[in-house]
């Protein structure tokens, strides 16, 4: 998820990683990244359960609707918005985790 701080707390992360990881296990790791995708059908169900969470997810200011193929209607990152934080989260790994191999991205 993209929040205020986000890329900071991925770095950590990756820190940690690295320092719990050996070289035989760091040759092995491989990753996906998703970027998060939300409905508005689970959206109305974390209001009453924990609205909290959703003043992380349901960010319609970095959002735009799409239409799923189940007919939902979800959000998701905005295509431009979401490409610059995918570049942002590559480099980091690139940085950081080396040898961190991100396979799949979107």
């Amino acid at each position: 998820m993209v929040h205020q701080g986000w890329l900071p707390l991925w770095a950590e992360l990756l820190d940690q990683l690295g320092a719990a990881t050996n070289d035989r296990t760091k040759a092995q790791l491989s990753a996906e990244v998703v970027f998060l995708a939300h409905d508005e059908r689970l959206h109305e169900v974390n209001l009453g359960w924990h609205p909290g969470a959703e003043e992380v997810l349901w960010r319609p200011a970095l959002q735009e609707a799409k239409r799923s193929q189940n007919g939902d209607t979800n959000v998701r990152y905005r295509a431009g918005d979401e490409a610059r934080y995918l570049r942002q989260l590559l480099d980091l790994v690139a940085e950081r985790a080396p040898y961190l191999d991100v396979r799949y991205a979107f």
